[in-house]
């Protein structure tokens, strides 16, 4: 299946701010991490079609994710 992955900020240095990946029908967020290279997982907001979700949940296909760090600031 076809999802969208966008980064943001910090997680640029993965790969380009928009890209169109295939994943397996099965796929979680972690799969998706994994296959970015992504391994700083401490801090890190994940959105799939904009609703907040942990790297256990399972993708479809067209969603998109957006994956980014915390901002914060004073």
């Amino acid at each position: 299946m076809r999802i969208k992955v966008k980064l943001y900020g910090d997680y640029l240095k993965y790969g380009p701010d928009e890209s169109i990946i295939e994943v397996e029908d099965d796929a979680t967020v972690e799969d998706v991490l994994n296959k970015f290279g992504i391994e700083e997982r401490a801090y890190i907001i994940v959105l799939v079609n904009l609703k907040r979700v942990w790297f256990d949940y399972k993708l479809n296909n067209g969603d998109v994710i957006s994956i980014f760090s915390p901002v914060g600031g004073g």
